[in-house]
């Protein structure tokens, strides 16, 4: 069965024509839409009338009578870096531990594709954006959206100011660097909402992994993240105020990213699993984002690829995507279906999906995020 589900897997990798980008970049408010009645989260029988959180707990403490941990595999849709410290942090703290989880964090790369991981059992749960989710779900894959960690889209169209490029109309004429592989969706909706045609107002290019051709005036206009691109820019010696920012959220072309998703099988039997891994995230993200310089410096410790420096403004400028500026830190990892309903819609319009995505409870849910926050 398993060596079955396994060539299933790798036949419909091979299938997908529209591969997305890495979670990260290259380079390295809610609505009233929110469940408030919790839902089981492991599997009871008619005789068994014990609530989610009476199971999770009792789980608990069975585990801490018998010190016996569940294994849980959590794969990364990049390598280890700020963009994912709230569940280094959990795990540095002991939270997982706390809800009788030994967790295993499996590093992403240019090769790994988070859907591809969950789905043939490498992993049981993966980070990837929701875009590259919908995707996939699109073409038969049995995963289920399970909470939602980003609640901003991390995304720029960042120019020197002497471009002239102040609002996204002036982006007419101009030469528009873009990484592709599913990162140009927002671009063309920020077009389209600003009356410029994609293949005949601008001229859009491939971007590389550096922000060089932005430095050396070979783009007007490139694309950046707000946790890793931008923050190199002002590195390089470029100050802020010789930039200009054009924000996919400010324009409403905002297409989410970072989510948690599971096999739909492995949920069935895993219900209690994951509320408590969701439990001791929560936890681990609320105190990263309420000290991103401890939590970059947690990162580091785990992976020193990049500076500490830059692991600490990548931690700030994450903190600002999971908690944004008026949105409530008790709802971390909250799901706002409009918002998802969005990115649908955009990568619906612009190509990235042939029918329209089928939201319904087993394609997302947010009944284990209530579960655990309740």
């Amino acid at each position: 069965m398993k060596r079955t589900r396994h060539l299933c897997g790798l036949l419909a990798a091979l299938m997908l024509v529209l591969p997305i980008a890495a979670g990260c970049s290259p380079a390295a408010a809610s609505t009233t839409a929110a469940t408030t009645a919790a839902t089981t989260a492991a599997s009871t029988t008619a005789a068994d009338s014990s609530t989610p959180a009476d199971t999770t707990a009792a789980v608990v403490e069975t585990t801490a009578a018998t010190g016996k941990l569940d294994k849980v595999t959590l794969q990364l849709k990049w390598l280890p870096q700020s963009q994912f410290m709230g569940y280094y942090v959990a795990q540095a703290k002991g939270y997982y531990a706390e809800e009788g989880i030994d967790i295993e964090i499996l590093p992403g790369g240019s090769d790994i594709i988070p859907e591809q991981q969950v789905y043939n059992g490498v992993a049981d749960i993966g980070v990837t954006w929701v875009s590259s989710l919908l995707k996939y779900q699109s073409q038969g894959w049995g995963l289920t959206h399970v909470g939602q960690i980003f609640q901003k889209s991390a995304l720029l169209l960042v120019s020197k100011t002497d471009a002239g490029i102040k609002t996204a109309a002036d982006l007419k004429g101009k030469t528009i660097g873009s990484w592709f592989g599913g990162n140009e969706y927002e671009i063309y909706a920020l077009l389209e909402a600003n009356n410029l045609d994609k293949d005949k107002d601008v001229t859009l290019v491939q971007q590389d992994y550096t922000m060089n051709q932005l430095i050396n005036g070979e783009v007007d206009a490139a694309s950046a993240m707000t946790y890793n691109e931008y923050g190199l820019l002002l590195e390089s010696g470029i100050k802020e105020s010789d930039l200009s920012v054009l924000n996919m959220n400010d324009a409403g072309v905002a297409m989410l990213e970072d989510c948690l998703f599971v096999s739909s099988d492995w949920i069935k039997d895993n219900e209690d699993l994951y509320v408590r891994f969701l439990k001791a995230s929560i936890k681990g993200w609320a105190d990263a984002c309420a000290d991103p310089e401890a939590a970059g410096q947690t990162v580091y410790d785990v992976d020193q690829s990049v500076s500490l420096e830059h692991q600490i403004y990548m931690a700030k400028e994450i903190a600002k995507l999971v908690v944004p500026e008026g949105f409530d830190s008790t709802k971390i990892g909250y799901t706002d279906m409009a918002a998802i309903q969005q990115t649908a819609d955009l990568a619906f319009k612009y190509g990235l999906l042939k029918e329209p995505a089928v939201l319904t409870e087993d394609t997302v849910t947010s009944k284990y995020w209530v579960t655990a926050t309740s």
